[in-house]
């Protein structure tokens, strides 16, 4: 991953709501797994077409998006790498002119009170500038990451929360505003994040 450099929201973007507005418990998979949301998020798939193994949530306020991937278990990374593994297979999919890892770690049990303590699960935030439809001019986006890894189920659970942090005028997203609480909405969405039917991973 390369060096980003630093990003800055620009004074003229509006700060949207925090964390500790309304929330709603939504169903991915069939309701296999809850979590809550912002109640300004909405079902991709209600939209566009989205993989059977993705959940994909958008903000109609901002230009941010929450995603939930069930994946075939990386075994060959371990998980000192796996923070690193995942924001540097997300910035080559979103075509990140620069990317970095700004943060990694292993969550605290609190911080996922709904997963058995034996799951490893994995924290990071990435820094990535991308260009939406191929433009010229590109925006900041930090990228909150959760990977779950469920070793008994051969399976890597994936949470990402989309965040842009800069937007630049130029682009087709130029007049949408800046959310802020972009760390505290991920946390609050790790707290709430429940597995309700394991028989999903079989």
């Amino acid at each position: 991953l390369g060096t980003s450099q630093s990003c800055r929201v620009p004074h003229r973007t509006l700060a949207m709501e925090g964390a500790t507005r309304s929330c709603e418990e939504i169903q991915l998979y069939g309701g296999a797994i809850t979590c809550e949301i912002p109640v300004s998020f909405a079902d991709a798939s209600n939209f566009r077409e989205v993989p059977d193994h993705q959940e994909v949530w958008v903000d109609t306020q901002s230009d941010r998006s929450f995603i939930v991937e069930i994946l075939e278990r990386k075994t060959e990374v371990p998980d000192s790498q796996a923070v690193d593994f995942f924001l540097a297979d997300l910035a080559a999919f979103n075509d990140a002119q620069e990317a970095t890892v700004l943060s990694r770690r292993t969550a605290l049990s609190e911080e996922v009170p709904g997963l058995p303590e034996q799951v490893p699960c994995l924290l990071g935030l990435g820094e990535q500038r991308v260009a939406k439809f191929n433009e010229k001019v590109a925006n900041c986006v930090h990228v909150h990451l959760c990977a779950f890894r469920l070793v008994d189920q051969a399976t890597d659970i994936l949470l990402t929360l989309n965040n842009p942090v800069s937007i630049d005028p130029q682009s087709s997203s130029g007049d949408i505003s800046v959310a802020q609480g972009g760390e505290e909405t991920f946390g609050n969405i790790l707290k709430s994040f429940r597995i309700r039917d394991w028989s999903l991973f079989q």
